[in-house]
């Protein structure tokens, strides 16, 4: 008796080509994912919260998953995606709620994306920085700094500003980063200490935007985070706060003696901020160098 291969009928040949045209269409998916996931984490490195990034990505690794397994929404990651894409906006400008908003759903897409890569190896590098700064006050202990701080005023560039309900004030402007910690500190001068000066006011280094006016150039313009993400979680959701309470980003108006300091000041801003973004992203290399396509050598 002779045995005779057997061929797949036509509803079998259907079947398989589904099959297949469907698994082309989930790696096609999955690699699309991949690629927008991978653009908005590099994106939010440059928005006005990345130093809250490694925060996030520590959170959203225990608690994501888990998030995924409880909400019906959330197992699409696509939905995550377009949380993540969401802008609202203030005046024409993503308000600083939002864009944490944003950078906590984008953390959020990429733990899940990335959720095997972070299994099999360390999530974050470890910063190693060096403590030999001059100064009644160190860098190392900018953490610390507070109101009424005493600082040295060797590197503060001197400007006025007025207060709401204030005069005019000469003031030191001092931006200052260490690791991934980063203000921009003002101080009056000390009364009886001539090269110190009492801290008045601090902003987070991080989302200052510094730009310099238009029809005044020797104004600095700087955006302040009032939005306060730690408060958000322990007090607004307890006490049903009004969301509104946090959408308005504070401004601030630095005026200084002519153009060449305003921009000095402008500079010397930028500059700090990006030795934080620079520790932000030597703490992501293990994340970034291999499965972001960012090459990371940097915190040395």
């Amino acid at each position: 008796m002779l045995l005779y291969p057997k061929h797949d009928t036509r509803e079998e040949q259907t079947c398989n080509a589904q099959a297949t045209t469907k698994t082309l269409l989930v790696q096609s998916r999955s690699m699309t994912l991949y690629d927008q996931s991978r653009a908005h984490f590099l994106k939010e490195l440059d928005g006005i919260w990345f130093d809250h990034i490694p925060d996030a990505l520590k959170i959203e690794w225990e608690s994501c998953i888990r998030a995924l397994e409880q909400s019906s929404h959330y197992k699409n990651p696509l939905f995550i995606l377009e949380l993540s894409l969401h802008q609202q906006s203030i005046n024409g400008e993503t308000s600083s709620y939002f864009a944490w908003q944003r950078m906590d759903d984008a953390m959020k897409l990429s733990t899940f994306i990335f959720k095997s890569v972070l299994a099999e190896k360390p999530l974050l590098n470890t910063i190693v920085t060096s403590t030999n700064d001059s100064g009644e006050i160190q860098t190392s202990d900018v953490s610390s700094t507070s109101f009424g701080s005493n600082v040295s005023l060797e590197s503060g560039i001197p400007c006025q500003i007025a207060f709401s309900n204030s005069e005019i004030r000469d003031v030191y402007v001092i931006p200052v980063a260490y690791g991934m910690v980063g203000k921009l500190l003002l101080a009056e001068k000390h009364p009886f200490r001539s090269r110190h000066g009492v801290v008045i006011a601090i902003a987070p280094l991080a989302g200052l935007c510094p730009k310099i006016d238009e029809d005044h150039p020797s104004w600095l313009l700087l955006r302040i985070r009032n939005f306060d993400p730690q408060f958000y979680t322990i007090k607004v959701r307890e006490d049903n706060l009004s969301m509104a309470d946090h959408l308005a980003d504070g401004r601030w108006t630095l005026g200084f003696p002519n153009e060449k300091a305003c921009k000095e000041a402008q500079f010397a801003i930028l500059n700090e901020v990006t030795k934080q973004r620079s520790a932000v992203e030597y703490m992501l290399a293990p994340l970034l160098q291999n499965d972001l396509g960012l090459a990371v050598d940097k915190g040395s």
